[in-house]
């Protein structure tokens, strides 16, 4: 009789990079990344030993809390967590990049009207960029659920997802999420926001997602390379396209 097959979870843990400003002040790209694992402890040692060295040492000199945050650290922390991460054989990482002044502004406004007592319907502008985030999101997981559909071992799915937007926003991406997954997967699966703060392999996506960032952001090569063996997928969805909605300053 066949041994019988051990059942895991795959955990998909999510950071953003860039930002939400679409016009000529923000930011050219806004980036999506994902780690993968089945085995979110496993060599995890040497990172946490290192986040509570730096943390209390930061407490010692009158500082705050600390994490690991590519932006913010300095480059001999950002040099010694890129060699910890090229250590990891357990993740695999995919990125999804979107040129934002390509996006279609539906993707991220909406207008809602109203009636004047004078007549007429005035509109107002409605920032509604959890949709894009969530378009971008669907593209991203079904990458990644494609290339996991098939593993038997794979007995659920857990998603956790960089702690942003309101909470009205947050129920919007997940309803639309859950909508997702239940209409082209058939695994059991579960849902989260978190601090980037609260996790360690958060902040390992934090790192690889400022990596693929700073490469399309402003063509800094290097920390990209230092993850290139660890990348499944890097896909620039308005690639192709040669419309733009605004210039950039």
């Amino acid at each position: 009789m066949p041994d019988e097959v051990t059942k895991k979870a795959l955990y998909i843990f999510i950071d953003e990079s860039g930002n939400f400003d679409f016009s000529a002040k923000g930011t050219k790209y806004f980036a999506l990344t994902a780690i993968t694992t089945i085995a979110p402890l496993e060599a995890r040692e040497n990172l946490l030993r290192k986040v509570y060295d730096l943390k209390y040492e930061g407490w010692k000199e009158g500082r705050g809390d600390y994490y690991f945050h590519a932006t913010e650290d300095k480059q001999e922390v950002r040099n010694w967590v890129f060699e910890a991460i090229k250590q990891l054989d357990d993740i695999e990482i995919d990125v999804i990049l979107a040129q934002k002044n390509k996006a279609n502004p539906s993707l991220y406004i909406e207008y809602e009207g109203k009636q004047n007592p004078q007549g007429g319907i005035s509109f107002k502008t409605i920032h509604s960029e959890e949709k894009f985030y969530d378009k971008l999101s669907q593209m991203l997981l079904r990458y990644i659920c494609n290339r996991h559909h098939e593993n038997e071992e794979i007995e659920k799915i857990v998603i956790v997802l960089g702690s942003i937007f309101t909470e009205a926003k947050r129920g919007y991406v997940i309803k639309s999420l859950k909508q997702f997954f239940k209409a082209n997967f058939q695994k059991p699966f579960f849902i989260y926001f978190h601090n980037t703060a609260s996790d360690i392999n958060c902040q390992i996506a934090d790192y690889c997602g400022w990596a693929a960032y700073v490469k399309a952001e402003r063509n800094e090569e290097r920390p990209m390379q230092e993850i290139q063996s660890k990348v499944k997928s890097c896909f620039d969805v308005f690639a192709r396209g040669t419309h733009t909605y605004y210039p950039y300053s």
